[in-house]
């Protein structure tokens, strides 16, 4: 008889096992909270995320030169070109503002280059690295402080740098978080 209810409860706790949510990869979504007599079926699981992977991509926009992702800004603040470290090339500059809305801090780096890449001529440019003289410091430290962690509610000056590779305009492309285009920027060189 002992067997048997052990046996009634392992499947018991099987069942119960095998209808438990999975969670969702995306560190850009809130835990689940389900108290412990709620279950929630997988369609009804998968309809929830999907609704809140529309509402992520839709929050990202590009207005008045301001990108706004994962409830964070860029305001674009200007453009130039300057030396680079590799000798006889130039970089590509553009200035922002960045503001974390998040309520923990953010690395501004992580979220530009998953929403921000440029072209020239069609073929993707990479980025560069500024040139160490007295005259960029200023630019060094813009782009330094764009790899560190920006508290939340906190603004920092910063730089994205790319390379081009001829005196051809730069096209930088921003998207959304499902990578869908959502604004386009043509930037002259001369």
């Amino acid at each position: 008889m002992s067997h048997l209810k052990l046996l009634a409860v392992l499947s018991s706790l099987l069942i119960l096992g095998g209808c438990a949510t999975t969670k969702q990869p995306s560190s850009q979504q809130e835990p689940r909270r389900q108290s412990s007599s709620t279950v929630v079926s997988s369609s009804q699981s998968k309809q929830k995320a999907a609704s809140s992977s529309q509402k992520q991509a839709s929050a990202t926009t590009f207005r008045n030169q301001t990108l706004t992702i994962d409830h964070t800004t860029f305001k674009l603040t200007g453009s130039k070109v300057t030396a680079s470290a590799t000798a006889n090339r130039n970089l590509f500059v553009l200035y922002y503002t960045f503001t974390n809305h998040q309520n923990k801090a953010v690395v501004p780096i992580d979220l530009w280059q998953t929403a921000v890449s440029a072209t020239q001529s069609g073929k993707n440019l990479t980025t560069g690295n500024l040139a160490f003289t007295t005259s960029q410091t200023s630019d060094n430290n813009k782009l330094n402080r764009t790899v560190m962690p920006v508290k939340a509610g906190q603004s920092i000056s910063g730089l994205a740098t790319f390379e081009p590779k001829s005196s051809q305009p730069v096209t930088v492309t921003f998207k959304d978080t499902t990578s869908k285009v959502i604004h386009q920027s043509r930037y002259p060189l001369d």
